[in-house]
């Protein structure tokens, strides 16, 4: 080999290796930014995943306090309903009088119940209050629809 030949060897060798170490490193930083955007600043994630639960929390405690303020409504009503019963079951004075004041006795029971129910619910994470939310609701419209029944079977 000449002197010639080897130096172009040399040289198409370094520039080889020199092209390679820039794609490398190309590939290496098109990689780092794609990352950086998806990722972010770590203290930047921290703080928006914190608004983020806050957010949440408060949207929680908002439905929370509207559904307990609406059950509150619904077993006072019950309450005025159950009241009116009793007044128009002293006013009645056949056998039937017994049975009804029984059957009323355990529907009041059933609303005193679900008041306390609400009254104890202690926050236990949404998939908990979904659950409770669920049955109380259940609960509150097979009173209601006890007490419809009773009003409606006792002034026939």
């Amino acid at each position: 080999m000449n002197y010639k030949t080897k130096t172009s060897s040399t040289i198409l060798g370094f520039a080889s290796v020199a092209i390679a170490i820039i794609l490398f490193n190309g590939c290496k930083l098109a990689t780092k930014d794609k990352d950086a955007t998806v990722t972010g600043d770590p203290k930047e994630s921290l703080v928006e995943a914190k608004e983020s639960l806050d957010e949440a929390r408060k949207d929680y405690v908002l439905k929370y306090e509207a559904f307990k303020l609406e059950s509150d409504n619904k077993i006072a009503e019950n309450e005025k309903i159950i009241a009116e019963l009793k007044a128009k079951a002293k006013m009645d004075g056949d056998a039937a009088k017994q049975e009804f004041e029984k059957e009323l006795a355990a529907l009041e029971q059933k609303n005193q119940s679900l008041k306390e129910k609400m009254s104890y619910y202690k926050d236990e994470g949404s998939k908990e209050w979904e659950s409770f939310k669920v049955e109380f609701d259940r609960d509150m419209d097979n009173l209601g629809k006890a007490l419809k029944d009773l009003t409606k079977n006792n002034t026939d």
